[in-house]
């Protein structure tokens, strides 16, 4: 194999050639999940849905918030969450996974990460979609920002994209990696703004605001809430970060892969 065939233009080609490939393994991925199951991928609403209705109860009763249509912002906070979540720790073992095919069949291996991905952007749209209804049917305070939905939504994926493709490639190398992805998602859960509301608004992570905008997560949920929540055109600093991060993310993550695809079938 030359070095021309890990140029990420040739990649990128391939990759373009195996499009069915991808599409086959994203459903395959899809039917994974949902196999023998009843409902089906209502699960992928109706989990948030449950988890919604809890924190809003505790947060509303026990810690006293009093912000209107709360339901909404936790609503949207945990789609935004679950989809990074559910993908990223879908990623990081996508390749070990499938140490089999791709030690024994040849095509672009990345397929295996992107579908992964793919698979739970699929859930998140279905969700989004019906987080956007709900709020139409409630009055919610959609606004012109909506237009800047797709932008975003986007930019979460490539962001997702390229964590992944990092984490799973490291993973091949580094088994521990999974563990600690676990439980590092579990701890970032409650350092982001997922639950509580940031800025002039009070709310429980209001002494830390300044702390939390260095999360990566926090400019990401801060657009989602303010689009579907407030009605309201993000804040151009959080905006601006979310836009320079999410291709910057995705290519450092392509380039680890590419940079280490050549030991991968004999690593994995």
């Amino acid at each position: 194999m030359t070095l021309i065939a890990y140029s990420p233009r040739y990649r990128l080609r391939e990759l373009v050639a195996y499009r069915e490939l991808v599409g086959n393994l994203t459903v395959r991925d899809l039917k994974l999940k949902y196999k023998r199951s009843v409902l089906g991928a209502a699960w992928s609403l109706l989990n948030p849905l449950i988890m919604m209705a809890i924190y809003t109860e505790v947060f509303t009763k026990f810690f006293g918030n009093r912000a209107p249509d709360y339901w909404a912002y936790v609503l949207g906070g945990l789609l935004v969450w679950f989809f990074i979540a559910n993908a990223l720790g879908s990623a990081t073992t996508s390749l070990v996974f499938n140490s089999t095919l791709i030690t024994k069949v040849y095509f672009p291996i990345e397929a295996l990460t992107l579908s992964t991905v793919l698979s739970n952007f699929v859930n998140f749209l279905i969700s989004l979609a019906a987080l956007l209804v709900a709020l139409l049917v409630v009055g919610g305070h959609l606004g012109g920002s909506v237009l800047l939905l797709p932008i975003v939504i986007l930019a979460l994926f490539m962001f997702t994209l390229g964590l992944g493709l990092l984490v799973g490639t490291l993973t091949v190398y580094f088994r521990d990696i999974e563990h600690l992805i676990t439980l590092g998602l579990t701890a970032l859960f409650y350092l982001s703004p997922v639950l509580y509301l940031l800025g002039p608004t009070p709310g429980i992570g209001a002494h830390y605001t300044h702390i939390l905008r260095f999360n990566p997560m926090t400019w990401y949920l801060e657009c989602f809430h303010a689009i579907l929540y407030q009605g309201a055109w993000p804040d151009p600093a959080m905006l601006e970060l979310t836009l320079i991060s999410a291709p910057l993310t995705l290519v450092v993550g392509y380039a680890v892969f590419l940079r280490l695809r050549s030991r991968l079938p004999e690593e994995v």
